[in-house]
């Protein structure tokens, strides 16, 4: 966003903060574009995106006292954004085929260094998950997340059943998601559990 623009949100919040619904609305106006198609790109239903996007504006505005500390309005929309696809990741209102478009979407160009950073330190906490497995609970893991095998390509590279290697799995993933629970924000970890292994 180019930094004229980035002033003018700037000032823009500033409004919003002491209660101008003009200054609202430009901001509606100029982001609703961004939030919306990101939203429906997630749901796939014009209807679920619109009321996730109206929501996002409305808790914009009800918070609207605490935009004048805000340096960064562009990132402070993703971060609202963000936190309320999460919501929404952890109650399953998504659509499984969006995996790619979440991982790009948590990495991308809006996220600042911090939401970064963090997304880099629940991946190696996911990855502390997966050594806590047990000997062929672990193994087959790996094989179907890390290399894309199917149970039946696993099994024969283990020299076990494909019921087995079904088992495992299952085994795996409820181990996991006990192992993050434990460990931070069950919210923020299952988000990345769902984008990362449930495929």
């Amino acid at each position: 966003m180019p930094a004229s623009t980035s002033y003018y949100s700037l000032s823009l919040f500033s409004q919003m903060a002491d209660g101008d619904p003009n200054a609202f609305k430009e901001i509606f106006n100029a982001y609703w574009p961004q939030v919306y198609g990101t939203t429906l790109r997630l749901t796939k239903s014009p209807e679920q995106a619109k009321d996730l996007a109206q929501d996002i504006f409305m808790r914009l505005w009800e918070n609207r006292e605490k935009l004048k500390g805000v340096q960064n309005p562009q990132s402070y929309i993703y971060i609202l954004s963000r936190n309320l696809v999460m919501d929404h990741l952890r109650k399953k209102v998504f659509d499984p085929s969006n995996i790619d478009f979440l991982i790009s979407y948590f990495q991308g160009d809006a996220a600042g260094p911090q939401e970064k950073m963090e997304l880099r330190e629940l991946e190696t906490t996911l990855r502390q998950a997966v050594e806590t497995l047990p000997g062929k609970v672990k193994d087959v893991f790996r094989l179907s997340r890390y290399e894309g095998l199917t149970h039946e390509q696993i099994a024969n590279r283990l020299g076990i059943s494909v019921v087995s290697s079904k088992t495992y799995t299952v085994r795996a993933l409820r181990q996991i998601r006990y192992y993050l629970a434990s460990q931070s924000d069950e919210i923020e970890l299952m988000m990345v559990f769902l984008v990362f292994f449930c495929r």
